[in-house]
């Protein structure tokens, strides 16, 4: 039975991974597991306000790597975790390195022709197919999937909001290409049986230079960090966002289902895990459908208080604490077997298969 584990690198509120390691620390703390942390920097503010000392986590120094002499360590889309494998290798009992995007880093597919990682983790069937191709080229390539857990106490469920307006939004981090090409149209096309409001976080200089305009007036665009999700959450009754990337299992999913934001998205990536179509929110296959479907909310009260419901008893059941401690528990479960694999061959004595 496994009692401890690291992580190289450290959770953070900055992005997607590192909220989410924080996550997946949570989990692994309420399975009774030992965590411990080894930053491939120095702690700053940010990361020691993260409180994760007080929850019980074991601080080793950045980068001491002789420290990690007997641990299974993991590492989220941690680029220099890759940088340092080699390194990191010699002590560590096993190395596991999750991918969350849908392309594969350098020195991730050199590693694994190198032997220096032991097991690869994945959300989704779609990510693994998208990122596995180099990998299975080389040999030991054992790659694993598990439900994430996602921590819904930190976005407080809204289901009475006010109806004299129709409140949306999107949020995204300043990248162009996390906006659709036909947002903003959208936006302006969609109907409702109320004046529209929209919010979007995250809006800067890329977006603007994206669009060549601000938002019209009655949408407020709010420079990334100027509103607290979940403050953002709680004004919005419906997400209403496309874009031009490919989501492998999108956060905001998570956290709009947990609020009881109504999700209207693209059908593709991740949001086909997260979203029954018309069930737990909308699923859009171009800007046309997004309008109906925007403007079908908007008008259908009883169908988004249903939806919201739904939506956030299928993220208790599938990306709840339960399931996830399930999943994890055969993730070790993997790690122990390989490690007793490796601990019978190297006491095997000279000759012994021949």
């Amino acid at each position: 039975m496994l009692n401890e584990l690291c992580v190289i690198g450290h959770p953070s509120r900055l992005g997607g991974a590192d909220t989410e390691l924080d996550h997946q620390i949570r989990c692994w703390l309420a399975m009774g597991i030992e965590v411990h942390l080894c930053h491939t920097y120095p702690l700053d503010q940010n990361i020691r306000g993260m409180g994760l000392e007080a929850m019980g986590c074991v601080y080793h120094e950045p980068r001491d790597w002789a420290s990690l002499e007997g641990l299974h360590c993991i590492s989220f889309c941690n680029g220099e975790f890759l940088k340092y494998l080699p390194e990191i290798k010699q002590y560590a009992r096993s190395t596991t390195f999750v991918n969350c995007m849908s392309w594969n880093f350098d020195l991730e597919v050199e590693h694994q022709k190198r032997g220096l990682i032991d097991f690869h983790l994945y959300q989704s069937q779609h990510s693994f197919e998208r990122v596995s191709i180099k990998l299975k080229e080389s040999d030991n390539y054992r790659p694993m999937f598990f439900n994430p857990y996602f921590d819904a106490e930190e976005f407080p469920f809204v289901r009475d909001r006010s109806q004299e307006k129709f409140r949306f939004g999107r949020i995204s981090r300043d990248d162009a290409d996390k906006y659709g090409d036909q947002q903003l149209w959208i936006y302006e096309t969609m109907t409702a049986p109320v004046l529209k409001e929209g919010l979007i976080l995250g809006w800067g200089q890329n977006a603007e230079k994206k669009f060549g305009h601000r938002p019209p007036d009655y949408i407020q665009p709010i420079k990334p960090g100027g509103l607290s999700q979940r403050a953002f959450y709680a004004q919005c009754e419906a997400i209403i966002m496309t874009t031009n990337t490919f989501e492998n299992l999108p956060r905001v999913g998570f956290e709009a289902m947990a609020s009881g934001s109504i999700l209207i998205v693209d059908n593709r990536g991740g949001w086909k895990l997260e979203i029954e179509d018309g069930v737990t929110g909308w699923l859009c296959d171009d800007h046309r459908e997004f309008v109906y479907k925007a403007s079908r909310c908007a008008f259908e009260e009883e169908e988004r208080d249903q939806m919201r419901l739904a939506a956030r008893q299928k993220l208790e059941a599938t990306w709840g604490l339960q399931a996830a401690m399930d999943s994890w528990a055969q993730v070790f479960e993997a790690w122990e077997d390989l490690d007793q694999k490796k601990s019978h061959v190297n006491n095997q004595p000279v000759g012994a298969n021949n």
